[in-house]
């Protein structure tokens, strides 16, 4: 816990209240800010790994570490987490001790708003994904049963780089078939944000899901999530019809 104190002092000496305010502002206070832009919190985390020998600490060490900030409540502090798992421990722990503790994380509600959770779906889920093993991919896209709402989007939104790849195709169907009946909002963006992907790359497979879940998919996911596909104003028209 030292460690990360002496990292919080750090940010606090740096932090900015227009920042801050601007962060708050814009995320409509799900989140507390400290006031750190985050090209500084990965500057900072840099330095503080080398300076207080966070790099000489066991593996799992460093884990816990970094899984006790993602923890904290600042927005700053679990993005410092983040990062720190993304560039010094994706290819270095062993899978199923990386896939434990992200899942610890989620039991342990260390995610509570779309911003940090996406986060760490960009920076650290998918990449995970790409780079391992299909058991990855599974073990990650059965999240969509979870109980957590932060989970089951990250279920969905993790699998960004995939949908460009045209990739675990049947696990992003799967999940977008099991949630998109749910009217949470955050459940549809994060199926909204795959269609987006795969109608830039794989216009077909996207405007199939679109037509087989269309009566599911929110006005807003079929605003700004088909504007890539042929027949997007024509499916704009057609949604606003239906909720008359």
């Amino acid at each position: 816990m030292n460690h990360i104190k002496k990292l919080q002092t750090k940010l606090d000496e740096v932090s900015d209240e227009k920042t801050r305010k601007w962060f708050e502002n814009y995320l409509k206070n799900a989140i507390s800010y400290r006031g750190v832009k985050t090209p500084t919190v990965a500057k900072i985390v840099s330095h503080w790994r080398v300076d207080k020998a966070i790099d000489k600490l066991p593996l799992k060490k460093q884990m816990e570490i970094a899984c006790d900030l993602i923890r904290e409540k600042k927005a700053e502090d679990k993005f410092a987490g983040i990062i720190y798992i993304q560039k010094y421990l994706l290819g270095s722990l062993e899978t199923d001790i990386l896939l434990q503790n992200f899942s610890r994380l989620y039991d342990q509600e260390a995610f509570q708003d779309w911003s940090t959770t996406d986060w760490f779906c960009i920076r650290v889920l998918d990449p995970f994904i790409m780079k391992s093993e299909d058991t990855v991919a599974r073990e990650i896209g059965s999240w969509y049963k979870s109980r957590d709402l932060w989970q089951r989007r990250s279920s969905i939104v993790s699998f960004r780089g995939s949908a460009k790849k045209n990739k675990y195709l049947a696990i992003i169907k799967r999940n977008i078939a099991s949630l998109v009946k749910e009217d949470e909002r955050f459940i549809q963006t994060a199926i909204g944000w795959l269609i987006s992907e795969l109608s830039r790359h794989y216009p077909d497979e996207a405007n199939n899901i679109v037509s087989e879940h269309f009566s599911d998919l929110s006005y807003e996911v079929v605003n700004r999530h088909t504007k890539y596909l042929p027949d997007h104003k024509k499916l704009k028209e057609r949604k606003r019809k239906s909720l008359r």
